[in-house]
């Protein structure tokens, strides 16, 4: 298939590659996967040529007969002169990518990370062929193409779904997912225009056109440097920085942390900064800014592309919220303590008794225990140092600590709940059952996306983008563990377990295993089932030989915190119908009792969490909590500060005043002043218009937009069906429902009048509502004090059945019904 020629140039270009990504590779490895890749590629092109479109400048859309478009300012200003559009696909099938992922299962990432490179040199290659052909014969007519645009670099990504439906990509087995990722993933999308006045820059790489300037398989030589001076805090910190590097990414490769939701998507409008001159500035980015903003030089990092030396203040660095810890219901469980500590005498060796000291060991506690090799290597020196009284610590069937004998032994383990936004952690005295501390923080992964599409999508089309994941959380747990010992006078190494909840991406990203396949269909997790392992093995920093535990995950939407929610809540003891509801960045929803289980998951996005709302927060002080009209002020915020924005809490109830005083209808739509009736005058005159759209005014150029009203009711629209088909499959009636558990911080803090008011919950489940707090950090607690709630907690796993909303026949009916107020 491929000359001798092109076979040598990929292997020096991934040579190449490989050596600036630091593997140290010889030759007969290069020629070995090469040889492989061949054998494996599935080559496979479709195009179309398409002469019948227009071009709205205006709008910023190219549009096609069939009434599809292309749209973003970069790719009209591009493609503007050309005659002809070709749309293309080229892929080399699924072979490659199983094959890399066999590599990885096996841990051999050397040679998976060679034959990744490899193949995507041939793809590269396979791509600039094709445009070589287009051109030649494009020259035969006297007409000359474009550069080839690529959805994702300068071009928004959502122009993928497009091309693959325009060409009909399923035709050569090629699909995209609701994030717009595209598989196999050795395929590109492409276009490029062919006309008389067109003109196409010399290029030597396809690498040149892509925004990704950190990517390790970047192959650009002599790339400008330039300065960013860059004052966040009360901190400066001077950047070098290549030529067409986004700012937003060099801020976050560097550690400093901006108030996000997007992940650098260009979609949230929070990533603000000061620089030193003025700027050109597109449509899309002045959507997010106060003519005062762009006047005194306010851009989003987001859309800042490197030029130049610049000097940049960050505005928005992430607010301290408030977060919920503490759980509404009492705890109260027998202890199982999986590990136990006591003071034991070793016998002393003698020149009559010469066993070795392993032996003695095992006399001493009496049993079979294994002895992990990091306790074997100075083992006679600790007994002979403490005179051979010592304190062993026994988890299970196996000593994790040896060390000197003390009045007090401390033994201390740790549950976690890790959340899309926040991470809760508890500090318990395993011994006593008893909380010590307790913690909470921001999730550092926010900087990467706001949901966990969004950080799925960051570690797929990022190289390090996983470790990146990985590292920010294990980071954080280790600031955590330094924070309770200092605070707490102990030591890291009588942390001896932690209990870690977290759905089922944040349990991946802990773990370092890839959870890409969650957001791609048919959405099948690496795992599901309970994972054990050494703390260091992940580089949490608690004692050496100690370990993590994650509860086991239902499906790639239900994971271990609501495993988690059910055991604190026990639904599965219960005789009563349970409802259990936690929404967050998504919606997970379990029906049942102890006789029947059944879960599903709702794409409800983080609207609810204030991200997507044009003046969404999170909730941090200023954020608008609550509001009522009958009041004056009518809202409160969270600390009573200035308001800033609106958290989830905030937006829900705005929108149940709008609606209780006929502002919005039941369609959504905002009513004109000169349409609603006998709402006070001062409410009806902040009815106005916001950037052109219909908006209400709360305060200080604070608005709700219509389009937070469309946010919303897409998302509890999600919610609401996924709750009515849980209920016709379980084949009751929905005033059958007892109880409804409201779990977690937003159902902590939303009033419950306001979710029936909006038709987040069905109107019948009124008066039977009630909020159970950080269930899922109950539920790790449980499991971290009585190995008997976690062998009930693996029970679980079982007992509960998933059910696949966005597959089931019902659910588009219900969706659409529920989006009515």
């Amino acid at each position: 298939m491929f000359s001798k020629d092109v076979v040598q140039k990929v292997k020096d270009l991934s040579l190449e590659k490989l050596k600036n990504m630091n593997f140290d590779v010889d030759q007969y490895l290069i020629e070995e996967a090469t040889g492989e890749v061949q054998s494996l590629i599935d080559y496979k092109m479709i195009h179309q040529v398409c002469d019948n479109f227009h071009i709205d400048e205006r709008e910023n859309k190219i549009i096609f007969k069939t009434g599809d478009y292309l749209f973003g300012d970069y790719i009209v200003k591009n493609l503007k002169e050309a005659e002809y559009i070709i749309l293309a696909i080229i892929t080399l099938g699924d072979r490659i990518d199983k094959r890399v992922n066999d590599y990885f299962s096996e841990s051999n990432y050397t040679k998976g990370m060679i034959l990744d490179v490899i193949a995507g040199v041939f793809l590269e290659i396979l791509t600039n062929n094709f445009w070589e052909e287009v051109r030649e014969n494009a020259q035969k007519y006297g007409k000359e193409v474009t550069d080839i645009f690529y959805p994702g670099n300068k071009w928004d990504i959502k122009n993928q779904a497009v091309i693959c439906k325009l060409v009909d990509s399923s035709k050569i087995g090629v699909n995209i997912n609701h994030s717009f990722i595209i598989t196999p993933q050795k395929t590109v999308s492409f276009v490029c225009g062919v006309g008389e006045n067109v003109k196409r820059p010399v290029k030597e790489s396809v690498c040149d056109d892509c925004e990704a300037k950190d990517c390790i398989y970047r192959n650009v030589p002599g790339e400008s440097k330039y300065k960013v001076t860059v004052r966040f805090s009360s901190n400066t910190k001077v950047i070098e920085a290549s030529e067409g590097e986004n700012l937003f990414h060099i801020l976050v490769r560097n550690g400093i942390r901006l108030n996000n939701f997007c992940g650098g998507s260009r979609i949230c409008g929070q990533c603000k900064v000061i620089l030193n001159e003025e700027l050109d500035i597109s449509d899309d980015e002045k959507y997010f800014l106060t003519d005062k903003e762009i006047k005194n030089n306010v851009r989003l990092a987001c859309f800042v592309e490197i030029d130049r030396d610049l000097e940049v203040k960050v505005l928005s660095e992430e607010q301290k919220a408030k977060i919920l810890t503490k759980e509404n219901n009492l705890l109260s469980i027998e202890s199982h303590p999986r590990i136990k500590t006591s003071t034991v005498d070793i016998r002393r060796p003698t020149l009559n008794d010469q066993g070795d000291y392993v032996k003695r060991i095992k006399e001493a506690v009496s049993g079979e225990i294994e002895i992990p090799l990091g306790l074997l290597s100075n083992l006679p020196e600790v007994l002979e140092e403490n005179d051979y009284k010592v304190n062993i610590t026994i988890r299970k069937n196996e000593i994790i600590s040896i060390k000197k004998a003390a009045s007090k032994q401390y033994n201390y383990g740790i549950a976690l709940d890790i959340g899309t936004t926040t991470i809760a952690a508890y500090l318990y005295d395993l011994d006593e059952g008893k909380e010590v501390d307790v913690y909470s923080c921001l999730n550092p992964q926010r900087t990467f996306g706001a949901d966990v599409i969004t950080r799925i999508t960051y570690s797929i089309s990022n190289s390090q983008g996983l470790y990146q994941l990985h590292s920010a959380l294990i980071n954080k747990i280790n600031e955590i563990v330094e924070e309770f010992c200092v605070k707490n006078s102990i030591d890291k190494s009588d942390i001896h377990e932690i209990v870690a909840v977290g759905n089922p991406t944040m349990i991946h990203f802990l773990l370092n295993v890839s959870s890409k396949n969650i957001a791609i269909s048919p959405y099948v997790p690496t795992f599901t089932s309970k994972i054990e392992v050494k703390a260091k093995e992940i580089g949490i920093n608690i004692n050496k030989e100690g370990y993590v535990i994650t509860l086991p995950l239902i499906s790639s939407y239900v994971g271990a915190d609501t495993v988690a929610a059910v055991l604190a809540n026990k639904i599965d003891q219960s005789q009563e119908l349970c409802l259990l509801v936690d929404i967050g960045t998504n919606g997970e929803m379990v029906l049942g009792n102890k006789d029947n289980l059944i879960a599903s998951s709702a794409a409800a996005g983080p609207a609810f969490e204030g991200a997507g709302i044009t003046f969404g927060l999170n909730g941090a002080e200023g954020a608008i909590d609550h509001v009522d009209f009958s009041k004056r002020p009518f809202y409160t915020t969270i600390g009573n500060k200035k308001a800033k924005g609106i958290c989830g809490s905030g937006i829900v109830d705005i929108i149940s005043e709008l609606l209780k005083y006929g502002i919005v209808d039941i369609t959504g739509r905002f009513l004109s002043k000169e349409e609603v009736k006998n709402v006070p005058i001062d409410i009806a005159e902040r009815i106005t218009l916001y950037k052109d759209e219909p908006a209400f005014l709360i305060e200080n150029g604070i608005y709700v937009t219509q389009k937070d009203i469309r946010q919303i009711q897409l998302a509890k629209g999600a919610i609401l069906a996924g709750i009515n088909i849980m209920i016709k499959e379980m084949g009751i009636d929905v005033n059958e429902i007892k109880k409804v558990f409201l779990a977690g911080g937003f159902g902590n803090y939303i009033l419950p009048a306001s979710a029936i008011a909006i038709g987040l919950l069905p109107k019948e489940l009124q008066g039977k509502i009630l909020q159970v707090g950080n269930s899922a950090g109950v539920g790790a607690i449980m499991a971290l004090l009585s190995d008997k709630e976690l062998e009930r907690a693996i029970h679980l796993q079982s007992k509960i059945s998933y059910i696949e909303l966005s597959t089931h026949e019902d659910f588009q009916n219900e969706f659409v019904k529920g989006m009515y107020f």
